[in-house]
């Protein structure tokens, strides 16, 4: 169950949703959630930075940019992190840490790295069993969109993956 602000890493999770047309979906749960100016520069596809600010527009997604003093915190911590993580993953890094709030990322890395600084990190799997918990999506939609979604994702959790589509397909 969800119960922190939720602080989007990585284009990674909003290009996964964007993918399998599942962000009227994520931004259904109930939390907040909202990632940095660096990640939403970090989209270029014209389409999807149209579709992102639509949830932008609608406020639910929020884009936080930062004072010059809390620039220079996040790049005094991409210079002690630069073999684990860009400034882009820096800064959302530094966010969820201040808030308090989860990062989700699908990269390895960052996620170490973060979980190190005792930051509380998911993936996209997180996404789907909350939307599945909270009855948004249906186990079989879910095992059909994560199915779909690791065909063009080879970074996800291969076994992970498997162990839910079976139990949910089996529902």
């Amino acid at each position: 169950m969800i119960t922190e602000k939720i602080v989007i890493s990585d284009t990674n999770i909003l290009l996964d949703l964007l993918s399998q047309n599942m962000l009227d979906d994520f931004f259904s749960l109930p939390c907040d959630i909202c990632t940095t100016d660096l990640v939403i520069d970090e989209i270029v596809q014209q389409a999807q930075q149209k579709i992102i600010d639509s949830f932008v527009k609608s406020r639910k997604l929020d884009v936080v940019q930062f004072s010059p003093s809390e620039f220079s915190n996040i790049t005094s911590l991409f210079v002690m992190n630069s073999n684990n993580a860009s400034l882009t993953d820096c800064s959302v890094w530094y966010y969820a840490k201040q808030t308090n709030g989860r990062l989700l990322t699908g990269d390895g890395k960052l996620r170490k790295a973060a979980e190190n600084d005792n930051v509380k990190v998911s993936g996209i799997l997180y996404i789907f069993d909350n939307l599945i918990e909270y009855g948004i999506l249906s186990e079989k939609d879910a095992a059909d969109l994560l199915e779909n979604l690791m065909k063009i994702n080879m970074r996800l959790p291969k076994d992970e993956c498997e162990k839910r589509i079976i139990a949910w397909r089996n529902c």
